[in-house]
């Protein structure tokens, strides 16, 4: 995405199960010097809500550090279960970056 307003789908696969999860990008703020890069992406799933953020500072040694925020909902998964959904998403998050940073 380079502007607010792009599209992005992602797909995503636990065992068995597979989703699309689309997402628009609402806030686009490349990093500037002293300002930290942002971008927002809000959920437009059916089954999947919310939001995610990720945002670029500059790390040590030049290299960049990316904080990612999320909060996400299950349609038809009941709030008394939002701990395990967090966990499982931060589950396959994390599988996904770990690749990506592996070249995998």
């Amino acid at each position: 995405p380079t502007h607010e307003g792009t599209l992005v789908t992602a797909r995503s696969v636990l065992g068995p199960l597979s989703f699309t999860d689309p997402m628009e990008v609402t806030v686009w703020q490349p990093p500037g010097d002293d300002t930290p890069g942002l971008c927002r992406l809000e959920k437009r799933g059916r089954f999947i809500t919310g939001w995610a953020e990720l945002e670029v500072r500059p790390g040590p040694g030049g290299r960049a550090r990316v904080v990612w925020r999320e909060e996400i909902r299950v349609r038809f998964v009941p709030r008394g279960l939002d701990g395990v959904v967090e966990r499982v998403g931060r589950y396959v998050f994390g599988r996904a970056v770990n690749r990506l940073l592996r070249g995998v």
